[in-house]
């Protein structure tokens, strides 16, 4: 039986991880441990029934006896997640979830490819959007191309965010924030890319000035001559998760849930009415991650969340300070 091991206990990590894991050992498939979590100062506004609360890594894996049982669901902030790993590989333990983006810069990029060769990990990054039913149909529709080949993909991911950015620096900049599951999504539909542009604004509110929250926008130029483009509004007055995939001779709509509290995703097709459906992408990403074998599927393929994150450093790299605007 896997050992569930919680570190960072905040939105992610106490919020949307342990709500999965609750789902998943009450389905029908699911078979996990008490789950074990590890901050020295949880978020106590979250609902941490059951768990079993520890101040650090080594603490918590004093508690399993079996390294090699641990799933260890890394939910700290993205800049100081490189030394947490190497930790937690030198504990013995190989099966890893890391809350997005996987790495910063290509140095840590690098360095992270390094550790899980060299230890043998399995890291799984929670970009769920590509363990999504929605997905899956989307993905169909790009390899039996009914409208003709794939021509562009176009991502909107719009959310109000204006009290967490405000309260918290745990992200430098909107490109960390909805941008990731844009990139990995686009990287497993149309293939590896370039970035032609990426830009990012602030977010202002009265006197309040957070640099490079406001919103992002990042272009690609695929292999095969696909282009994407992503925005990313954190200021906007409604939510919105959607993606248009332009073929070369109709387009399809589709609509992601757009939160905690609804499923259920939407998809247009050309001369259809509009099909919905239920689809818990974060369950399905943890039911592959505890499957007992390597799983296979888009959700846990690194090869896909490597090239999103490199495509994420070098959209960071052209966000200079002087090109941030409001």
């Amino acid at each position: 039986m896997l050992q569930p091991l919680v570190i960072g206990l905040g939105r992610s990590g106490a919020g949307l991880h342990l709500k999965a894991l609750r789902n998943l050992a009450s389905s029908s498939d699911g078979s996990i441990a008490p789950v074990i979590g590890c901050d020295p100062c949880p978020d106590a506004t979250r609902d941490l029934s059951g768990v079993v609360l520890t101040g650090s890594p080594a603490e918590a894996l004093r508690r399993v006896p079996d390294p090699a049982a641990v799933v260890a669901h890394v939910c700290t902030p993205p800049h100081d997640r490189l030394p947490l790993l190497r930790e937690l590989a030198d504990h013995g333990v190989t099966r890893m979830l890391v809350e997005k983006p996987l790495a910063t810069s290509h140095t840590e990029l690098d360095a992270l490819r390094d550790l899980r060769a060299g230890a043998g990990l399995r890291i799984t990054v929670v970009t769920h959007w590509l363990a999504a039913e929605l997905t899956s149909r989307l993905t169909e529709l790009v390899a039996r191309r009914p409208y003709g080949p794939l021509r562009a993909v176009a991502v909107e991911q719009h959310k109000p965010r204006f009290t967490r950015s405000l309260a918290s620096s745990a992200h430098a900049g909107a490109l960390e924030v909805e941008v990731p599951h844009a990139l990995a999504l686009a990287v497993h539909l149309a293939g590896p890319a370039r970035v032609e542009r990426a830009h990012c604004a602030d977010l202002r509110v009265g006197r309040e000035l957070r640099r490079g929250l406001g919103g992002a926008e990042v272009a690609l130029c695929h292999a095969d001559g696909v282009r994407t483009v992503i925005r990313s509004d954190l200021t906007a007055p409604v939510r919105r998760r959607s993606v248009v995939l332009s073929f070369r001779d109709a387009e399809v709509t589709a609509h992601f849930p757009v939160g905690e509290d609804d499923d259920h995703a939407q998809l247009v097709l050309p001369g259809e009415d509009r099909r919905i459906f239920r689809d818990d992408a974060m369950l399905a990403l943890f039911r592959a991650v505890y499957r007992p074998l390597p799983d296979r599927s888009p959700a846990t393929d690194f090869t896909v969340a490597e090239e999103a994150a490199r495509l994420l450093c070098e959209a960071r790299s052209l966000v200079s300070p002087d090109r941030v605007t409001a």
